[in-house]
């Protein structure tokens, strides 16, 4: 194995690699559900209350669940509202 001259070339290697490494320790946390790395302030925080990694995951999935219902709950509102405003300016026409 040797260094890779070409800056663009060591750049684009690089980041395909960090890549493939990202998706491979995923894919080992997701299986053993081992830590890698430096963990992140949530993960202390939660273990020092005593909350499980799937009582995480948990709060977790739920948390973007609401978060999507939100979302559509908004979108909804500004569809209502704008067919409200364009009805009022028929109106007043």
């Amino acid at each position: 194995m040797k260094r890779i001259e070409n800056e663009d070339d060591r750049l684009i290697t690089f980041s395909k690699r960090k890549s493939r490494t990202y998706n491979k320790a995923s894919e080992l946390v997701t299986l053993t559900g081992a830590e890698i790395g430096h963990p992140s302030i949530e993960a202390v925080a939660n273990r020092f209350l005593g909350q499980t990694r799937r009582q995480m995951t948990t709060l977790l999935l739920v948390e973007a669940q609401r978060q999507v219902r939100i979302d559509e709950l908004n979108q909804l509102h500004g569809d209502l509202l704008a067919n409200w405003m364009g009805r009022r300016r028929g109106e007043t026409s």
